[in-house]
């Protein structure tokens, strides 16, 4: 998330990330947004199984998540399986929120009653897009709508706009969503999925100069895999030679222990007070001082690197082993 339009913190930010767990349930779409970092599309099929997603749930819990955010994909295309999962979700002690573009309030009175049984299910926020991208396919009073349904039934909510290379439409956009009173969150035009030919212009920037991570939620993708940070596109090839790649969900439950090694060990390489924090790391230990040289798009593409290295993962694993976890 970037800037904020006169708008409350984004509604992940309600929980930190560590407790946060995010299901990718879909990359079924009604809609093909040229922006899409996992690529949906009416094409696609990929969708967990509502027992895939209950196994998540269940580890989950027992590692201490409290906030789950369901996604795509459109969500609201699989309302009995949606609010199932988020009905059980809830009986878990889960905090529990959807993603949507919004397609379906065409008006406040249609919203409100396709959003009643996610209601009744148990969701306690809402976000929406409005942006370029959307409004390529229906006009942008949908998320206006869709907001202010959600918040009658009592939900927080949030607009997501992100900019694209359309600035007369983008200001359109935020003279609508600022003249109907609704504030949004402005977000960046990521260079994954079908973004990056949108991204003409990247600039790489040095160790030091990039920011601390705060994408550390653990994600199950509608593939069935599990990883250990939210920042997917639709090629995890590059996460699956890391270990933030934590295995399928359908093997959770017998490769648990590895599953908590390795995002312990994700979480310690961005944690500025273990032994095994990236800049420490960079700046003292001589397997890593050479990605001090490097340029990095993001911290992403920073771990991407770091980590596909086998020699530096058995270094870090070496180095926690050493300091054990602090009860």
């Amino acid at each position: 998330m970037t800037d904020t339009h006169d708008s409350p913190p984004a509604i992940w930010d309600r929980f930190d990330a560590r407790d946060r767990l995010a299901i990718n349930f879909t990359l079924t779409c009604n809609l093909s947004c040229a922006h899409c970092i996992v690529e949906s599309s009416p094409r696609r099929t990929e969708r967990l199984t509502t027992d895939e997603v209950r196994t998540a749930l269940g580890v989950g819990r027992g590692r201490g998540k409290r906030h789950v955010t369901f996604s795509g994909g459109e969500t609201f295309l699989f309302p009995a399986q949606m609010c199932e999962v988020i009905a059980f979700a809830k009986r878990l002690g889960y905090v529990v929120d959807v993603e949507s573009n919004g397609f379906w309030a065409r008006s406040e009175r249609i919203a409100e009653r396709k959003l009643a049984p996610f209601v009744e299910a148990g969701i306690s926020g809402l976000a929406v897009s409005a942006d370029a991208f959307h409004v390529d396919f229906f006009p942008v009073q949908r998320a206006v709508n869709a907001v202010r349904a959600a918040r009658a039934a009592g939900l927080v909510t949030e607009i997501n706009f992100c900019p694209s290379d359309r600035p007369e439409t983008d200001a359109d956009i935020r003279k609508a969503l600022t003249e109907a009173g609704e504030p949004f969150l402005e977000n960046e035009l990521l260079d994954r999925g079908r973004g990056k030919d949108l991204v003409h212009i990247s600039v790489g920037r040095r160790v030091d100069e990039l920011p601390e991570c705060d994408s550390l939620t653990t994600t199950v993708h509608a593939t069935g895999d599990v990883y250990a940070c939210c920042e997917l596109d639709i090629s995890t090839d590059a996460m699956k030679r890391t270990p933030v790649f934590l295995g399928p969900v359908s093997k959770v439950p017998e490769d648990i222990d590895e599953q908590a090694a390795r995002e312990r060990l994700i979480t310690a390489f961005y944690e500025p007070d273990s032994p095994v924090y990236f800049r420490k790391l960079v700046r003292d230990h001589a397997l890593f001082r050479d990605l001090a040289h490097g340029r990095y798009q993001n911290i992403c593409d920073f771990c991407m690197t770091a980590l596909r290295d086998p020699r530096r993962v058995a270094a870090l694993r070496d180095l926690l082993a050493a300091d054990p976890p602090r009860p």
